[in-house]
């Protein structure tokens, strides 16, 4: 059977996949949009399910469109919450040939009926327990309307992922997963509606994959690794033991923790194994904000302490803040910039908090009526503001985002932040210096797009409420 396994995350170039023009496209670097940089593990992993005597062509609009009139039977789509209208409209033009669809990921796990009448099917939860009956259903041509999965993947078994269907587009690395889950349930984050358990796979199953990259692929993808976990850190243990197995492979490797799980002994493990990029969500430098979040591990007081941990031993540090909850006010987010400086963080990214449908902090939001007029779906992406925040104006925020981005990435905090990274070395320093000038552009490129919007749509309704 000729299927394709389509990933539909920030489509290449960011066109208008909700419905809205935007000119976030038009002030990017084009170098920027068009080196993909790391592939997500789900498009991988889904293939992986399929049978091996199939012909799968992977897509991932990051790098490359989606083509409706390719020659398949049948398409796989995942997709996340803003990204959805994109989706959804694939899911029609595919159909309309006669091609079977299939869809499901975060978004539809949470809204399959947002799909109903675009898919052949939904797939509400993890994949790998309804994907044995799928694939006869398909195969016979009787579909059901909804596969939804009984229970929590058991990941002790899962296959190698099909790295030989990655596009060549992604010229930096390969993606791993190690563990799969969250032991926290922060208000705004979308595994909290969910409710995705915290699993381990077995490292050798781990090492195997990273031992399992196609030869034709270059030095970099051989070399360096990401691993695609929530909270890769979560079982200290178990994360202990995976640093010591990646001792003896010399790779260069990046994930995401939390910052409770950074402690003296876990960055020296981290450095030594290759760890040299960690994602931490700090998300807010006010502890009365994280707490109204939910997010319980996270203490201010110990930021710069643990982040120090991880500098020591060579590990760069990459965080969001969440401009807009609860406890923010237009005085600490003028002090911000200089807050996230002092505490070490190499490359800091600012965003609106998304009120992501299914969460706790949606369900207030929408039980309070602060949610704001206008495409909620579409404007998913953390650079519009959905709702009303607490202490100051939606105008105010807005403002205030774009002034925090071009002071985070303005020439002298880029300078700063490279400048306190020269004493780890010719690669640590020109890794700091490189992710600060992408994000420079980034940053820079979206603050730009926001002050056009503002200036386009004006003042909100009621401002001033």
């Amino acid at each position: 059977m000729r299927v394709a396994v389509i990933v539909v995350w920030r489509p290449k170039n960011y066109p208008e996949w909700s419905g809205r023009g935007t000119q976030l496209a038009k002030r990017i670097p084009g170098p920027l949009t068009n080196d993909g940089g790391a592939a997500p593990y789900v498009g991988i992993h889904i293939a992986s399910l399929l049978p091996h005597d199939w012909e799968i062509t992977l897509v991932h609009e990051m790098v490359r469109d989606a083509d409706p009139d390719m020659d398949v039977e049948a398409v796989f789509i995942s997709t996340m919450d803003f990204c959805a209208p994109r989706a959804r409209d694939l899911a029609r033009a595919f159909r309309a040939r006669g091609v079977k669809v299939i869809v499901g990921g975060l978004y539809p796990t949470i809204n399959p009926g947002y799909f109903a009448d675009s898919a052949d099917s939904v797939v509400i939860g993890e994949a790998e327990g309804v994907m044995p009956r799928l694939i006869e259903d398909l195969k016979s041509g009787d579909l059901s309307p909804v596969y939804q999965a009984e229970a929590y993947s058991d990941l002790s078994d899962l296959p190698v992922p099909r790295y030989d269907l990655v596009e060549t587009d992604f010229k930096v690395t390969m993606p791993y997963e190690a563990t799969r889950g969250c032991p926290f349930t922060c208000s705004f984050c979308v595994l909290s509606a969910i409710r995705v358990p915290y699993r381990r796979r077995p490292i050798p199953n781990v090492l195997r994959d990273i031992q399992n990259i196609p030869q034709g692929w270059g030095w970099r993808q051989r070399k360096y690794l990401i691993f695609w976990d929530n909270n890769l850190g979560a079982d200290r243990r178990y994360f202990r033991d995976l640093c010591e197995a990646l001792v003896p492979m010399k790779r260069i490797w990046g994930t995401e923790t939390s910052i409770d799980t950074v402690t003296p002994e876990s960055a020296r493990l981290m450095g030594k194994s290759g760890c040299r990029f960690v994602y931490i969500g700090l998300e807010s430098l006010s502890q009365e904000s994280l707490s109204n979040s939910n997010k319980r591990q996270n203490k201010v007081d110990e930021f710069k302490r643990r982040l120090g941990y991880l500098h020591d031993n060579g590990v760069m540090v990459m965080s969001i803040f969440l401009l807009g909850l609860d406890g923010d006010t237009p005085e600490y987010i003028e002090r911000l910039p200089e807050m996230i400086h002092d505490i070490g963080v190499d490359v800091p990214v600012i965003s609106f908090a998304a009120p992501i449908e299914g969460t706790t902090f949606y369900n207030d939001l929408k039980n309070a009526n602060r949610l704001l007029p206008g495409d909620i779906l579409g404007g998913m992406d953390g650079m519009h503001l959905l709702y009303k925040p607490l202490n100051i104006s939606p105008d105010e925020l807005e403002m205030a985002l774009v002034q925090c981005m071009q002071r985070l990435y303005s020439p002298g905090f880029v300078a700063r932040r490279v400048a306190r990274r020269l004493n780890t070395g010719f690669w640590g320093g020109l890794s700091n210096a490189t992710a600060n000038i992408f994000y420079a552009a980034f940053q820079r490129s979206l603050a730009g797009a926001g002050l056009d919007r503002m200036r386009n749509r004006g003042p909100w309704p009621g401002h001033g409420y």
